[in-house]
Order: C-alpha cells, then structure tokens, then sequence
C-alpha cells in the first residue's frame, strides 16, 4: 500500500510538473517583461492549429484582478500602452493571438481562415483556465471589432458556466459597413457559397487608409507588425465570410448575456476615398449607428458610452482622446470589481 502510495504521489508530481511546463511562459517579442506561450489547439481541417497566450503582470503582486483581451481581424496583439494602463489600475493584462493571427500563424496556412465561431471557444476556454490557475479570481473579458463579436456569443453559449465576469466590447463588429444592396444580395450569396466551399477565397477589403493613420511608418504613431495587420487585408476565405455573416445575424436578432457588458464606439463614422485628418477622429472600419442600435439588445445589463473623436480602435486614438477612453473603462470597472 505504501508503494502504491508513493507511485501515486509520484505521478501527480509528474502530471502537475507537466502541466506547468505545458504552458511555460518564454519572452514576447515586444520585450519590456512581456511573456508569451503557445497553446496546441490539435487539428483543424488543414493541420495542426495553436494559438499565442501573451501576458504582463501588474507590479501589484497581490492582484487577483486580470483582463482577457481579443484582438479584431487583420490584426494582432501589439497594443503595449494598453498593458500598461490595465496594469497600472491593478490588473494582470492578458491578450491571445487568436488562431491563423499574428504569433499564432503557421507555415501554409491561410491567414484568419475559420470554418465555425465555435473554433474560436476552445482558446478562449484554455486562456481562461489558466488566468484561473494563475491566481486571477476576476476577469474582464474583452473584445475588439471582430474580437467583440466573438466574445459576445462566447459569452451567451457560455452562460451558466462563466469563467469571466464582465465584458468590455471595444468598436465590436455587429454589422458589415456595406451598402443595403450589397447587404441584401452580394453578402447572402457569398456566406451561402462559403457553406459549400469554405475554402474557395477572394480579395480582402482595403483597408489601407486606416491603417496608415494608425502606422508610425505613414501618418501614425503605432509600431506594429505589417505582415501580421497589414496595409490590406490579404485574402479572406468564403468559410469566413459565412462564419461571420451568420454570427452577426445571430447578434442583431439579440443576445442574453448574463454579466455586465461595457460597449464603447466612436460618436461618428467615415467612409474617406482619400487621404483626410478626419481619419484621426472617427470611426473609418464601421458604422457606429450600426454599433450603438445592436448593442442595447445584447444583454441585460449593458453601458454604451460614445467617445468624441475616437478612432476604431479607441485605444489607438491621439491621446487625449485614449486617455479620455481609459478613464471611461477603469470608471466602469471600479464601479463592478473589487479592490484586489
């Protein structure tokens, strides 16, 4: 019996060991005490898939407070200002490349390719667990364009079984910024065609304007990665154009989130053919009408505050404006978490 004994304890120091190493966090490419890890999400339909858990602890070592942050599409985790400030209000900052994003991109895959919103679930699931294992008893879900609209329906199907505590839903993505007749004909057929063959691609948007008023190498201030949130989006498969085209129609039709939901936006959109500064001050990827009419019926307890003069990501606005946009979020938060 004692051996028996010994040989459990053995293997459980084994297995906890294992599982430690598992997710060993080594340094991140922005440096500056940013880790990373890389989480194996197994096989998808065109071979191995993971995905890119990064983090920066909060000098407050006694902080059971954190936030989960997703990305948009076209995009990656850069945003180190942002850490900064979470951390500096107290909380340890988390963010994941999503799957096919940034660090997470794997040789031969096609960028962002996704056949179900639910692929998404099971990095957000791992991330989760481990901010939990990490000592982080509240988490702050948050979701940018894109990322917001996959947190949003995360967060329904997650009902009853949440590992988060509220949402933050930075400009989220909850109507394409196309004409009604694009709307109605062009959008229906391109998401039906992707149900039958998700991998048959074409073009992406282009988005270049915007992101030359985000680029430091344009008209920004931001360092970022071209080849992971490039000048224009690369091609886009037609499984994610019926992945997000059914998504959104879910959003529109309501959800019923049970945690409080905090949805910021711009006060204006843009739509510019040409180079304008009124890029610096608006919304230049979405309505925000759009944003605003979809985003009172997502949950039951559900803050919309519109910025002046923010960009689409709020956090890359000129700085009065951000700073404008942090005092909005940790005003919020000190009103629903706790002190530590």
């Amino acid at each position: 019996m004692k051996k028996l004994t010994a040989f459990l304890f053995v293997l459980f120091i084994t297995f906890t060991a294992f599982s430690q190493m598992k997710h060993a966090y080594v340094p991140d490419i922005l440096g500056d005490g940013f880790e990373k890890t890389t989480l194996d999400m197994g096989l998808d339909y065109n071979g191995p898939v993971v995905a890119t858990l990064v983090r920066k602890l909060a000098s407050d070592t006694t902080t059971h407070k954190a936030v989960l942050y997703i990305h948009g599409y076209n995009d990656y985790f850069f945003q180190k200002e942002m850490a900064k400030e979470y951390n500096d209000h107290g909380y340890n900052f988390y963010a994941l490349d999503l799957r096919k994003y940034g660090r997470s991109i794997l040789p031969g895959q096609i960028k962002f390719d996704v056949r179900s919103i639910i692929e998404y679930y099971g990095e957000i699931d791992e991330a989760l667990q481990i901010m939990h294992q990490e000592k982080n008893h509240w988490i702050l879900l948050s979701g940018h364009s894109m990322g917001g609209l996959i947190v949003s329906v995360y967060a329904e199907d997650r009902i009853g079984k949440e590992k988060f505590d509220a949402l933050f839903l930075n400009s989220p993505f909850f109507a394409w910024n196309v004409s009604p007749f694009i709307k109605a004909t062009l959008l229906p057929i391109s998401a039906k065609e992707g149900e039958a063959h998700p991998e048959k691609t074409r073009q992406g948007e282009d988005d270049s304007l915007y992101e030359e008023s985000l680029n430091k190498n344009f008209k920004g201030e931001w360092d970022y990665n071209l080849e992971w949130k490039m000048l224009q989006a690369p091609v886009l498969t037609y499984g994610w154009i019926n992945v997000m085209y059914n998504t959104i129609k879910r959003v529109q039709n309501g959800l019923h989130i049970k945690k409080p939901v905090l949805v910021m936006l711009s006060d204006q959109s843009i739509d510019p053919k040409k180079w304008t500064n009124d890029l610096f001050k608006a919304d230049a990827i979405l309505n925000v009408k759009d944003i605003k009419k979809y985003a009172a019926n997502i949950a039951t307890n559900v803050q919309i505050s519109e910025i002046h003069d923010g960009m689409h990501d709020l956090v890359l606005s000129p700085k009065p404006v951000r700073d404008h946009v942090y005092q909005e979020i940790f005003t919020y938060l000190s009103n629903i978490s706790p002190k530590k």
